[in-house]
């Protein structure tokens, strides 16, 4: 056999492989919000005629806490880890996949519970668990389409009176 130029079979494979990569990186999955705004479709905005944002319940099946110790109670932590454990309902598991800790800064005056999603639901059921009231809640929301590991934090205060048995 002669071995001359054939055609350029692996060109054509790694062009159709940048153009999966391209297509997939350039192109939204269908539902999202480009989608929605080339349909001719009235949407509603989750605004009332008042303004005001309307607050949707969403219980998570899943919930992964953090808990972190800002007290000089020792085992705070724990303790209230192993309640939030202790109370998963039927629709929403409570995960610690991480051991409780202490903060880096001790004393904290208040308790924190700090959502790491955009939606607060999860930070709610938490506070509820607690006995809290939803002032303690705070945002840390990663950037972009960082993947989230943990969906709450609680970090400890002294305004935890009496220890969690």
């Amino acid at each position: 056999m002669v071995a001359g130029r054939g055609f350029p079979w692996r060109w054509v494979i790694a062009g159709m492989a940048v153009a999966v990569i391209v297509m997939t990186v350039l192109v939204p999955p269908p539902g999202t919000v480009q989608d929605v705004e080339s349909t001719d479709e009235t949407v509603e905005t989750g605004f009332t005629e008042e303004n005001e944002p309307v607050i949707e319940v969403c219980v998570p099946d899943t919930i992964r806490v953090m808990v972190l110790n800002g007290t000089s109670i020792d085992g705070l932590a724990t303790r209230t880890q192993r309640q939030l454990l202790g109370s998963s309902a039927d629709s929403t598991v409570i995960l610690a996949p991480l051991d409780p800790s202490n903060t880096d800064i001790k004393p904290y005056e208040e308790t924190i519970i700090i959502s790491h999603l955009a939606d607060i639901s999860a930070a709610r059921i938490i506070t509820d668990i607690l006995g809290r009231s939803e002032d303690c809640i705070v945002w840390e929301v990663p950037v972009g389409n960082t993947p989230v590991f943990i969906d709450v934090t609680i970090c400890l205060g002294e305004d935890e009176v009496s220890p969690i048995e």
